[in-house]
């Protein structure tokens, strides 16, 4: 609350200085300096969850606990998420999954066998939509709600944890998240792996920087995740570490 209080102050302050600009008979380009700051100081602290800065989030667990949190955003997926979990299964390691409400209505199946298998699941939005960071409150509980109902109907059980598409923060979300009690869930791996289409570049990113009591951000959505955790999960275990899902690196019940 104190930082979304700061976020409205510097807001006013834009104004204010724009105003005096104006005022003193500046130029355009004074009067819009202020705003042009405003609009790259919301960019910067919207766009990386890690700042904490509207809401604060979990983006990494217990270093001394040898285990890491492997996650996957944007699923299920009727074709890679099958797949992941049968690798998962193979090496013993668990992991969480935050699911699209859109996606989970079509294949709840996957929802029951990502339960059934040991694994836990988070809250990502219903649509993801490209648009989705500039909804107002009332959208963004639609959205987290809808989507908590659809996990619901097919589990029994309510998401206590959520993942920001993007990750992406904004006030209104902070207001929505804050009606709605959900824990927000970063990351501090980012292995770009939608992005970067080389599983061999992200491998050898993350075998330079994986390390205890990381929260890692994969998503099941995509080809490239097969080649990605065949290598990377046999890396792990004989690093003497091990893969769980995001309640137990964190110590939290993963629902309400």
């Amino acid at each position: 609350m104190k930082r979304k209080f700061l976020f409205y102050i510097l807001i006013f302050d834009s104004f204010f200085l724009a105003g005096i600009f104006w005022y003193l008979g500046f130029n355009w380009t004074w009067i819009l300096f202020p705003f042009l700051v405003l609009l790259i100081f919301i960019v910067i602290v919207s766009s990386k969850i890690q700042f904490n800065f509207f809401i604060p989030a979990i983006h990494s667990g217990d270093k001394n606990s040898q285990k890491i949190a492997l996650t996957f955003d944007d699923g299920p997926h009727p074709i890679y998420t099958p797949k992941v979990l049968e690798l998962l299964k193979k090496h013993r390691a668990k992991a969480s999954f935050f699911l699209i409400g859109e996606n989970l209505k079509k294949h709840p199946y996957l929802v029951e066998r990502i339960l059934d298998e040991g694994h836990s699941i988070g809250n990502h939005s219903f649509t993801h939509s490209k648009t989705i960071d500039f909804k107002g409150k009332a959208r963004w509980l639609k959205e987290i709600e809808e989507t908590d109902l659809e996990i619901q109907k097919i589990t029994g059980k309510k998401p206590k944890f959520f993942r920001p598409p993007y990750g992406v923060t904004t006030p209104h979300l902070a207001d929505a998240l804050e009606k709605t009690g959900h824990l927000t869930i970063g990351w501090n791996q980012r292995t770009y792996d939608t992005i970067l289409r080389n599983p061999k570049k992200i491998l050898s990113k993350l075998r330079k920087n994986l390390k205890a009591g990381d929260i890692v951000l994969l998503h099941d959505s995509h080809e490239n995740i097969i080649p990605i955790l065949e290598h990377l999960l046999p890396e792990v275990e004989r690093k003497n570490l091990s893969f769980v899902t995001i309640n137990e690196l964190i110590n939290e019940e993963p629902y309400f």
